[in-house]
């Protein structure tokens, strides 16, 4: 009976890890500052999400990609 409750006791304690390390603060991408390009690759501005959203040259769905961050895209806002 003592080598469940150890059992359990240890399991409890590596989910207790595993929940506290996955509830860590994650920093927001959108925040920094990034080099933005257009889709033909040249590079705009260096700045925050907001801003490449505000100076968008284009129009549409794509409009500026972060340059060191593939899946960031900023879209134009109306």
């Amino acid at each position: 009976m003592n080598k469940l409750k150890l059992a359990f006791a240890a399991l409890a304690a590596l989910v207790g890890v595993g929940a506290a390390y996955a509830m860590k603060a994650k920093p927001d991408v959108r925040a920094d500052n990034h080099y933005w390009i257009t889709a033909g690759g040249t590079t705009v501005l260096y700045g925050t999400t907001a801003q490449a959203e505000n100076n968008c040259p284009g129009t549409g769905v794509f409009c500026l990609k972060a340059k060191d961050n593939a899946n960031l895209i900023a879209t134009r806002s109306n």
